[in-house]
């Protein structure tokens, strides 16, 4: 078999529901998964991957749905979208048949099959952390398919720092800038000034207000409080060992960087690092926010009674998402949804999962760097990810 580099993997997860976009009740939740009559934008984002100059790297779509009736048929959706770019960079698909192939595997390497899925935020991540160490990546560049690269120099700034130092810290992720299809960096809100009171009111101010301390650091790199999922660099030595969180259940990106920092790695904010993100109109996320900020906070209380992890305070991640990881975030949280007209239980519910659920993924870290460690060995798993990209690249029948 040819020789395979694979050091550069931009990696891009894509989310399909049902034809009329409607969701059912046992569906997985996503913010904006594409109905599959639709075509949606992952075509859009690879078109403007071609105009990339710089480094080599290859493209690994992972392919969610929303409901595990639809997966097959997602599956053909984004091998379709796909295909035409092969000629354009190397390029192959992660999805329900991988998975069924990759669980079989681990199980056969003494892994239960229930620590992988293509279900949820978290576990699609993981899903690109490990489809890329297989072939051996040094570096992911991770996009998400509503956004377009405009920037030509975009990878070669993307990988500039990650994997050296600065000022004698390890970079172990970088993170850049989302911008509107007007160029701006910030949510455009009439409380800009607003940060007092309760943080529910004031998220997108709070959000300002993060870039604007950032803004304000001197040099090009800045360690950071806060990443975009989709315009996130990880290096191996981070991913290796550190894992996103199968129990989030959305902001999987900033938890992402809560956990490595409790594993003594660090993200850095490249201020010439940008991509355009045009997703659809936002809704509200209140219900969302709250439970995910409530395991956020609990996950830094446990955190502190656990051997080998680095105690991470509240007041580190300020002022996002620190504002909402406070003592008294349960009462803040109350009193928003009073306003929205929701129920209370909400916050009961949120503390019950929390306390259930963090311990089960602070278990789940302990068993990660050995499962990275067994994939990127495995031949078979590494035989059939380098054919993939490989038939991507030359159109082997």
């Amino acid at each position: 078999m040819r020789a395979f580099l694979a050091e550069i993997i931009i990696a891009i997860p894509t989310y399909w529901t049902w034809e009329d976009g409607k969701p059912r009740p046992e569906d997985a939740i996503y913010d904006h998964p594409t109905p599959l009559s639709q075509e949606g934008t992952l075509a859009r984002l690879l078109e403007s991957l071609k105009g990339i100059e710089g480094p080599e790297f290859r493209v690994l779509i992972i392919t969610a749905a929303t409901n595990p009736q639809l997966e097959e048929a997602a599956e053909a959706k984004a091998n379709g979208i796909l295909k035409p770019f092969r000629s354009s960079f190397p390029i192959a698909q992660f999805a329900a048949s991988d998975l069924a192939i990759l669980r079989e595997r681990l199980d056969h390497l003494g892994f239960p099959e229930a620590m992988i899925s293509l279900r949820g935020y978290g576990n699609v991540r993981n899903i690109q952390l490990i489809a890329a160490h297989i072939i051996g990546s040094q570096v992911i560049v991770g996009l998400d398919d509503d956004e377009i690269v405009t920037d030509k120099g975009y990878l070669q700034k993307a990988t500039e720092f990650i994997g050296k130092t600065d000022n004698r810290r390890f970079v172990g992720g970088v993170a850049g800038f989302y911008l509107d299809s007007k160029g701006r960096n910030k949510n455009t809100v009439k409380d800009v000034g607003a940060l007092e009171g309760n943080p529910f009111h004031h998220k997108a101010a709070i959000m300002n207000a993060a870039i604007e301390v950032m803004e304000e650091e001197p040099g090009r790199l800045a360690e950071t409080s806060f990443v975009f999922g989709g315009n996130m660099v990880i290096h191996r030595r981070v991913f290796e060992k550190v894992s996103f969180d199968p129990y989030i259940t959305r902001g999987e990106d900033i938890d992402y960087l809560v956990n490595a920092r409790l594993g003594g790695y660090h993200f850095f904010f490249d201020k010439e690092l940008a991509i355009v993100h045009l997703p659809p109109p936002a809704s509200s996320h209140l219900q969302e926010d709250i439970i995910r900020f409530i395991y956020e906070k609990e996950k830094l209380v446990m955190a502190k009674r656990q051997l080998g992890l680095e105690s991470v305070l509240p007041g580190s991640l300020d002022p996002y998402p620190g504002a909402f990881l406070q003592n008294g975030i349960e009462e803040h949280a109350l009193e928003a949804l009073r306003e929205c007209g929701l129920p209370k239980r909400i916050v009961n519910d949120a503390i019950s999962r929390a306390r259930e659920a963090v311990p089960l993924y602070l278990e789940f870290r302990k068993y990660w760097p050995r499962l990275m460690k067994v994939v990127r060995e495995d031949e078979v798993l590494k035989k059939r990810m380098t054919r993939k990209f490989e038939r991507s690249k030359f159109e082997w029948s």
